[in-house]
């Protein structure tokens, strides 16, 4: 499992209440019974904590932990070397 995986399951847990047992990582949102509000709050931690930007419309086409935690790979290593440093002692 990659660190960016395991951190969002930690992060899951933490904002949204579930149990780690409950994260299958290629579980949709919507099989872990988050709303669309749920989705969003969930987004704006998940930004927060690894101080990106997430496009509504890309994480949307990443329903699942897994997929997430590619996109967030993805956005990370776009981001400028000081920029992705800090996200990672943020980590």
């Amino acid at each position: 499992m990659s660190n960016t995986l395991e951190s969002l399951r930690q992060l899951a847990c933490r904002e949204l209440g579930l149990q780690d047992g409950e994260l299958d990582s290629q579980a949709t949102f919507a099989d872990l019974g988050l709303d669309s509000l749920m989705l969003v709050d969930f987004m704006f931690a998940v930004e927060d904590h690894y101080l990106i930007q997430i496009d509504h419309d890309a994480a949307m086409k990443t329903p699942t932990l897994a997929g997430l935690a590619t996109l967030v790979d993805e956005l990370l290593a776009a981001k400028p070397a000081d920029a992705a440093h800090g996200a990672a002692v943020a980590a």
